[in-house]
């Protein structure tokens, strides 16, 4: 980031990887843990570590927020380096105490230049949130414009999601309203949203393909309807994600490719902190529109 040009910050959550760095996006890693040894998401445990220790490990991981402490560091270094304001972004309130973490450090620091934002999102529709504040702010946008840039695509993201197990989710208590379907697990496969910041279910089906398959009808639904403004950012539409899944992720970008071309979409891969929350297998489609 060059000095003067306004900073964004995220968490690790956002499951960016190396389109961090390379968009100049700052990320404040959470924390896993496996037992008693303890690691920064995205820097001491890769995606790929992460999921050979979540097959190998008897160790239940579970994960916890980064400390205000962390934030207040990497905000006064980017002030410190020169910019003038910090836009730092967030996954759901609703879902981790990142966010009041991040707005305890910024309220210390410097509450009139640094802006936090409780997206009501996590993974990559963080994360597309944050590729397109960065590309309004290379393209000269004010802070002001690109926060809000910010709150109009938080209105626009939508998500569908299915997991071939509710185990994972039950045990991070990141179940919600999902409750009801425990005990029907081995009966049916949820079909999974995201409302006001918070895991529910969009529809059930009998079989993990059909829930896929209820993914890309409703994600061609949402991309089908154009995409007024999103030019103003990044371009990018659409993100497919996936853990440990990659073969299937390719399946389905291509098959939602007649309504949305490859350069407004991106497939990603789900880090350990939403790893830990969704399990192997977990795939799903960000969609703005």
């Amino acid at each position: 980031m060059s000095a003067g040009s306004i900073a964004v910050v995220t968490d690790s959550s956002a499951d960016l990887g190396p389109l961090a760095a390379q968009n100049k996006i700052v990320v404040v890693p959470l924390r896993v843990r496996f037992g008693l040894n303890e690691y920064d998401d995205g820097s001491d445990l890769s995606a790929a570590d992460f999921y050979a220790k979540l097959k190998a490990e008897r160790d239940v991981p579970s994960t916890a927020q980064p400390s205000p402490a962390s934030f207040q560091e990497t905000y006064r270094r980017l002030l410190a380096d020169g910019a003038p304001h910090i836009l730092s972004l967030h996954l759901s309130a609703k879902l981790s105490g990142t966010f009041n973490a991040a707005r305890m450090a910024a309220a210390e620091v410097a509450p009139e230049r640094i802006t936090t934002v409780d997206t009501g999102t996590v993974s990559s529709g963080l994360g597309l949130l944050a590729l397109h504040a960065r590309r309004r702010i290379a393209d000269g946008a004010t802070f002001e414009a690109a926060q809000a840039l910010v709150a109009e695509l938080i209105h626009r993201l939508w998500l569908y999601a299915t997991v071939p197990s509710l185990t994972y989710l039950a045990r991070g208590g990141r179940i919600g309203r999902l409750r009801g379907l425990i005990g029907n697990a081995l009966k049916i496969v949820p079909v999974l949203t995201l409302t006001d910041g918070e895991v529910k279910e969009y529809a059930k089906v009998r079989t993990f393909g059909r829930a896929v398959d209820a993914i890309v009808d409703a994600a061609k639904s949402r991309l089908a309807r154009p995409g007024a403004g999103l030019s103003a950012g990044c371009g990018l539409r659409c993100a497919v994600i996936h853990a440990v899944a990659p073969e299937l992720a390719e399946s389905i970008a291509r098959r939602l490719s007649d309504v949305v071309d490859g350069a407004e979409m991106m497939i990603c891969s789900v880090g350990p902190t939403v790893g830990t929350h969704a399990g192997p297998g977990a795939i799903g489609v960000f969609c703005l529109a």
